[in-house]
């Protein structure tokens, strides 16, 4: 696929930070800032999916008990500490 150009405006703080990461990385800093908006990408339309799994998933009534949730967390930690 081929790639499109586009700006960014970053304050100078941010955009040292993103070269010498690039540097450290031995990557061109538009290759970082690349790999960065695709990760960010992919994490917020996880979390959209999820939410909207959370929504139809209460619309319909399929939902747990706070009491039964901390029950349950509480009796992991726990088993964890023995």
């Amino acid at each position: 696929m081929p790639l499109k150009a586009t700006s960014v405006r970053l304050d100078d703080e941010t955009l040292a930070r993103v070269g010498e990461m690039a540097k450290a990385m031995d990557r061109p800093r538009a290759w970082l800032m690349a790999e960065a908006i695709k990760q960010y990408v992919a994490r917020e339309e996880w979390f959209i999916q999820e939410v909207e799994k959370g929504v139809k998933a209460a619309d319909e009534g399929r939902l747990t008990d706070h009491t039964d949730v901390k029950t349950k967390w509480e009796a992991k930690r726990a088993a964890q500490m023995d």
